[in-house]
């Protein structure tokens, strides 16, 4: 099993890649929402020169919702990419794979529509059309992931670690509340540390707007050290997402999944979920939830 990581900064790669770290995920905020950190296309060049001479493999993320006004620039980013080394492709919109396809670069392409891919029909529908792998939805148990992991002969990941998304608008919601009570709001655009809080329930849940819209998050973060021993049997990649987070915390929390890999301690993985308890917990990885596909 691969670790996928998500940087903050280039500095930081070979650091990460010393202590673990096998896959980097980076994004351009013009054709991915949700990034932890935008890279510009000369960082992006930068950083697959570093970890092409780490012997790692970097990812792009592509995950927007194509539009028709955007197919163009999409088109030239994948264009783009085809011109640097990388390992993979991220996408969940349908119109992103047609632009692939045409290019030539259907091989690298990593499915993740988010809630979509929950059972082990997915990665058999996208073998056929040639793509490198699915990432599986957020939202289902241990014991799916591992059916559908055991079934398939694709490459299959999952975010293990990390914020985990569960709303995006295409609406600026924050920028319309803030014009509604006419209050300035640009300091609220793209600021991090806003939190959403129902009036039903007493948890305070993660908000931003960005160019692409706004995206609400769990109250807590997934953590899956008791799990991970478990998973490297059965899954291929097993992605760390640090979003709301930094490099520090990435290295940290990397780190810890490595060493509970090469010892297989479970008792030392129960030692970290209790260090992380406050503000993390075990997601969907054993409960139903109502955000399945039926």
């Amino acid at each position: 099993m691969k670790i996928a990581v998500t940087p903050y900064k280039i500095e930081n790669i070979h650091k990460l890649a010393l202590n673990g770290a096998d896959i980097f995920i980076l994004g351009n905020d013009d054709y991915a929402s949700r990034l932890v950190n935008s890279f510009e296309l000369s960082e992006i060049v930068e950083a697959s020169k570093i970890i092409e001479k780490l012997e790692k493999e970097l990812y792009i993320s592509v995950n927007i919702i194509a539009h028709n006004s955007t197919l163009n620039d999409i088109t030239e980013f994948l264009n783009f990419l085809g011109t640097i080394k990388l390992s993979g492709i991220i996408f969940g919109d349908l119109g992103v794979y047609m632009i692939a396809k045409r290019l030539g670069l259907e091989s690298k392409l990593i499915y993740n529509p988010e809630t979509l891919n929950t059972s082990f029909y997915d990665p058999k529908f996208w073998e056929r059309k040639g793509i490198k792998g699915i990432t599986i939805s957020k939202e289902i148990t241990l014991d799916d992931i591992e059916e559908i992991s055991n079934k398939s002969n694709i490459e299959i990941s999952i975010i293990g670690h990390g914020h985990l998304n569960m709303f995006h608008s295409r609406r600026p919601l924050i920028e319309n509340y803030f014009k509604y009570t006419k209050e300035e709001y640009d300091s609220y655009i793209n600021n991090r540390n806003l939190k959403i809080v129902e009036e039903i329930r007493n948890e305070e849940y993660p908000i931003f707007q960005d160019k692409h819209g706004t995206h609400i998050f769990r109250e807590k973060a997934l953590e899956s050290f008791q799990e991970v021993i478990k998973l490297n049997k059965f899954l291929d990649v097993f992605i760390i997402d640090s979003i709301f987070k930094d490099d520090e915390y990435l290295l940290e929390v990397l780190m810890k999944y490595k060493h509970i890999i090469n010892t297989n301690n479970l008792e030392e993985s129960k030692k970290y979920t209790k260090i992380y308890e406050t503000d993390h917990d075990s997601g969907f990885l054993y409960k139903k939830t109502v955000y399945d596909k039926y």
